[in-house]
This record gives structure tokens, C-alpha cells and sequence, in this order.
């Protein structure tokens, strides 16, 4: 499963971090950049982001064993 990590900045300087499960293997830095602008456009999390910050595919692989 892949996760895509969307990462603003903050007014106040930090980091605020979406990571949405199941995302593509071939999404793109244009893609990441476009999805990430729209959630900056339309507000829609109370806090209150000013930028991006940058974006991550996590490629997470879980064994098990009992």
C-alpha cells in the first residue's frame, strides 16, 4: 500500500502533515503539487496553512509472522 504525505506549512511555523492511504504508484510531483494546492485554495481544515511544505510516497510493507 502506498501513502501519499502532503506537507504544509503553518502560520505559526510548523509542519502540518495529510498522508492519505492507497494512493496511485505513479502519481506525479504536478499531481501531488495540484492536490495540495487545492486543499490550500479551499480552507479546509481549521488550521490555518500558509504554504507546501513538500510531498512523500511512503511505500510501507508489512510481514507477519505469527
Amino acid at each position: 500500500m502506498k501513502t501519499l504525505r502532503m506537507k504544509f506549512s503553518t502560520d505559526l511555523g510548523k509542519t502540518f502533515v495529510v498522508s492519505m492511504n492507497y494512493a496511485k504508484d505513479s502519481i506525479t510531483a504536478l499531481e501531488a503539487d495540484a492536490a495540495m494546492q487545492a486543499i490550500l485554495d479551499n480552507e479546509i481544515f481549521a488550521e490555518d496553512l500558509v504554504g507546501i511544505a513538500g510531498a512523500e510516497l511512503v511505500d510501507r510493507t508489512v510481514t507477519t509472522i505469527l
